[in-house]
């Protein structure tokens, strides 16, 4: 590691690796624990707590967009010695985190009421918190993050996990209800932020440099830009069907939200970690991304396709084995849910490629049109079909619109849509496995826990096999024997 934090290049391949590996561990363990909590709650709480819960959840997801600003990513890319700008960083994270939570307090009832749960006013206000304590962990998280230093990350993410477990589990059983997932929650962030401090041997140290600040504003806004819309085509469905179908039908779509997301989540957060970080630095010393971006994304399909066309195919079986015939409403949107997550994790890696190549307004503008054609889409499916054809105007829009756009202008970048397509294709081949073996179990089982017991089993066999057989290709493509001719920054113009 040099001084400035830069990482060395005979090492980056390696790194990425060995970081890709505990980024893995981390969410693995992260996702385990709040999907044993998620089971117990789904069994204590009604489907209208979970919705409170769920209505909550939208405004916070929305806020911590604007939380830094655009910092976080601006450290992670800064190419050169990023020490000068982390009290300008600091200063614009805080601000931001401090300025955002102000404001949910004062809009949280009308926020609840757009989102038809009134109820939820408090419950918004409470996890608004969450905003303000993100700001303070946003420089600290991402020198970890530039750094590629997985393993100090995995502590501090997973203390906030059991913290929050431990206490929403708790409090739930005591009969807090909605107030135990946010209290939980709340408490959860409170400790990461404390471990990534010490972890990183990072306290806040304000200040502000016009320079430094110009060019955390001139990138951070189109970050921020593009994260709002991204948040917001998360959002339209459960705002959609709040408003349109009710609470209680918004307590079954954050439940098949989250089923829909195990592996695209898994994955992707895993990426998230890393991605930007790496082909940032990939970028820096010549590496052909052409050739890194087709083995990454090879490596996400290898998970994501075999693992997002299992949910689709035993999404009923999952829902009655796991969560009850209470639930059964969930399963119907399942499906589709799952496969439109398929589509989430390739937009969301084409985003990190066009932050790296220095494209960040074309990331925003792809993600509008998503956006444009999501919500009449999602508004008149659900007034037509009811809950599930929300789930299919997620599948429908994000393959139609949100792909092809998003490939288009990673060739408008001069990202290789070759080079991208080759890499798909040998999980084109385990997906298509994957959903052979399942249909003909769901043939000849004979029981829901038997479909979801040898589905899972073969799908993990395929992802595992697919993975161990990619393993060093990633390291070879980064560590390239010579450097290729940089890709084309895009012209935000063009």
């Amino acid at each position: 590691m040099t001084a400035d934090g830069a990482v060395p290049q005979a090492e980056l391949g390696g790194r990425f690796r060995r970081g890709l590996g505990l980024s893995l561990l981390n969410t693995l363990l992260s996702r385990l624990g709040t999907f044993l909590l998620g089971v117990l709650l789904a069994r204590l709480l009604a489907p209208e707590e979970f919705g409170l819960y769920a209505a909550a959840l939208v405004v916070q997801m929305l806020l911590l967009t604007f939380n830094d600003l655009g910092a976080a990513a601006s450290v992670v890319r800064h190419s050169g010695d990023v020490r000068p700008l982390l009290p300008t960083a600091w200063t614009v994270a805080v601000c931001g985190g401090t300025a955002a939570f102000a404001l949910c307090l004062v809009i949280a009832p009308a926020l609840a009421t757009g989102l038809g749960s009134p109820a939820a006013t408090d419950i918004v206000r409470l996890l608004a918190a969450n905003v303000f304590l993100d700001g303070f962990a946003a420089v600290p998280g991402a020198l970890l993050t530039r750094e590629l230093r997985q393993a100090s990350r995995l502590v501090a993410d997973l203390s906030g996990v059991v913290v929050n477990l431990a206490l929403t589990g708790g409090l739930a059983l005591a009969g807090f209800g909605a107030w135990a997932l946010a209290i939980g929650h709340v408490a959860g962030t409170l400790v990461v932020v404390v471990v990534l401090l010490c972890v990183s041997k990072q306290l806040p140290r304000f200040g502000f440099d016009r320079e430094h600040f110009g060019e955390v504003g001139r990138y951070g806004i189109t970050v921020v830009a593009s994260g709002i819309v991204i948040v917001l085509s998360n959002t339209v469905p459960l705002v959609v069907t709040g408003s349109v179908l009710g609470i209680t039908a918004l307590g079954f779509l954050h439940l098949a939200n989250n089923v829909a997301n195990w592996p695209v989540s898994i994955v992707s957060t895993t990426l998230d970690r890393i991605a930007l970080a790496t082909f940032s630095r990939a970028r820096d010393r010549g590496v052909d991304l052409n050739l890194a971006a087709g083995e990454v994304v090879g490596m996400v399909g290898i998970a994501v396709l075999p693992g997002g066309l299992a949910l689709a195919i035993l999404s009923g079986p999952i829902v009655e084995v796991i969560y009850g015939s209470a639930w059964a409403p969930a399963a119907h949107v399942l499906s589709a849910l799952a496969i439109a997550a398929i589509a989430r994790v390739l937009t969301d890696l084409a985003f990190q490629l066009l932050l790296a190549v220095g494209a960040p307004l074309s990331s925003a503008l792809v993600n509008v049109s998503w956006l444009v054609a999501l919500v009449p889409a999602t508004i008149v499916a659900a007034m037509t079909w009811g809950l599930v054809g929300v789930g299919w105007a997620q599948a429908v829009v994000a393959f139609a619109v949100a792909v092809p756009v998003h490939a288009w202008r990673l060739h408008r970048a001069g990202i290789s849509l070759g080079a991208l397509a080759k890499g798909l294709a040998y999980p084109a081949l385990a997906g298509l496995l994957a959903v052979t073996g399942l249909l003909a179990i769901r043939a000849f089982a004979d029981s829901p826990l038997l479909d979801v017991a040898l589905g899972g089993a073969l799908t993990a066999a395929i992802v595992g096999v697919g993975w161990y057989a990619r393993r060093h290709h990633i390291e070879r493509a980064l560590n390239g024997a010579s450097p290729q001719r940089p890709v084309a920054t895009l012209r935000e113009g063009s």
